[in-house]
């Protein structure tokens, strides 16, 4: 990917997208469910203050009848109060009903009632008690009545006044269904947009572990095919006489082939792992001493191109190991081989039984893998491109991909001095 910073801009613009319009949406439904919250507990309070003036109403046209001994007053007024229905005393029909003599006897006696009220509200007040604590009621004029007012009392000239205390509470718990619902969206959003970025994350260091990995290929392929060119034409015309001279030629030749085919096997066997071809079978039961002798001319061979000794220890030589003698033949090359390039002096390679399994132990005298470098060391293409050793980052990719498809594994463990790293195999 040649322009990765391009790819987390997109990524970061289009997650701030999503998140901003999750974010608004979010800001709504909140916003709408405390006003619904809000309403039914106004709309709670309102039916509560119904039922407190239809309690008032009808209290007091029993305590103004038996007052005033009037006949008339009291059918006018206990009506509405039997009837149990506020809405009918402001409601048209019902006042067109009401003769105009009726009417100017209510009004006669308003004035002489006008002062009474007040003597029987504490008795009023506590028929609501129970359902509005701390009301009070105020004195209203009677032309100053409002027919929109849903809180005046119909008998007497008075009008009911609610505390604030009187409605209900509109808070809302943190689990309501709504928050819940949200709560989940914005999980798996941001799981999402997790688990996006790790992948992005992937793609592009994979696509620059790759394009290091053509270029290594490219420099690591081109270096030995230019030295085969060039020995082969001097070979070949004649230009080297002298016997010493051309066996120093053929033997660069001989390495050269040996590190070109160590190239291209790797190579080979990472293009057969990721296309999850069949695994490798234990084909042969060999002892341990058979199992390393068998890759000991090679690995002998590595060690001296690079003016280095390698020390073998056997351990228990004549213990029976089931295996591919060629799979582990290619993994101790491969670590032989990083011993090659990063030790200073020379390589140990020790063999034990372990439990139930076979240790090897390729081990160097170098400086040893930076701890933020251990984490790394595993992965395909994973050479530093400030690393000055020639290879491609391969090596130890396929090594321990190998010695798991042999049922084993590997591992890396620090050295003084220097690296190790052990290879397991059932046993």
């Amino acid at each position: 990917m040649k322009r990765p910073g391009l790819v987390w801009t997109i990524y970061s613009a289009a997650l701030a997208l999503a998140l901003g319009v999750m974010l608004f949406f979010t800001v709504k439904m909140l916003y709408f469910e405390r006003s619904m919250a809000r309403a039914q507990a106004q709309a709670a309070l309102e039916e509560t203050v119904r039922l407190a003036l239809w309690r008032m109403d009808s209290a007091a046209a029993v305590l103004l009848n038996e007052k005033s001994k009037a006949p008339v007053f009291s059918n006018i007024y206990n009506a509405p109060a039997q009837q149990g229905n506020v809405t009918q005393r402001f409601d048209p029909a019902v006042q067109a009903s009401i003769s105009s003599n009726e009417m100017q006897f209510r009004q006669s006696l308003e004035p002489a009632t006008a002062g009474d009220w007040h003597k029987i509200a504490p008795v009023l007040l506590n028929r609501i008690s129970d359902i509005l604590p701390g009301a009070t009621l105020e004195e209203t004029a009677s032309g100053a009545r409002s027919p929109g007012d849903t809180r005046l009392l119909a008998i007497i000239p008075a009008r009911l006044v609610v505390p604030a205390s009187a409605l209900p509470d509109s808070s809302l718990p943190w689990n309501t269904p709504a928050r819940v619902s949200l709560m989940i969206a914005w999980g798996c959003a941001l799981v999402a947009a997790t688990a996006l970025a790790r992948l992005l994350g992937s793609t592009v260091s994979l696509s620059s572990r790759r394009g290091t990995f053509a270029s290594a290929v490219t420099h690591e392929l081109r270096t030995p095919l230019t030295t085969f060119r060039m020995y082969a034409e001097m070979l070949a015309s004649g230009m080297v006489r002298d016997e010493p001279t051309r066996r120093q030629y053929l033997d660069t030749l001989v390495a050269e082939a040996d590190r070109l085919a160590h190239l291209i096997e790797n190579v080979m066997a990472y293009s057969r792992l990721e296309n999850r071809l069949a695994s490798r079978r234990a084909t042969a039961a060999l002892s341990i001493e058979q199992l390393i002798q068998h890759a000991l001319p090679a690995l002998r061979r590595r060690a001296e191109q690079a003016g280095l000794s390698l020390n073998v220890n056997i351990s228990d030589p004549a213990a029976a190991c089931r295996t591919d003698p060629v799979a582990v033949g290619q993994i101790l090359i491969n670590l032989v081989d990083n011993a090659c390039k990063y030790g200073q002096s020379g390589i140990e390679l020790t063999s034990r039984l372990a439990g139930e399994g076979l240790e090897i132990c390729v081990s160097d005298h170098g400086p040893g893998i930076a701890a933020e470098r251990a984490g790394h060391l595993f992965q395909a293409f994973s050479k530093s491109k400030t690393d000055s050793v020639p290879g491609i980052g391969l090596g130890l990719f396929v090594s321990r991909q190998l010695a798991r498809d042999l049922g084993g594994d590997m591992e890396h463990r620090s050295a003084d001095p220097g690296a190790a790293f052990v290879l397991t195999l059932p046993v």
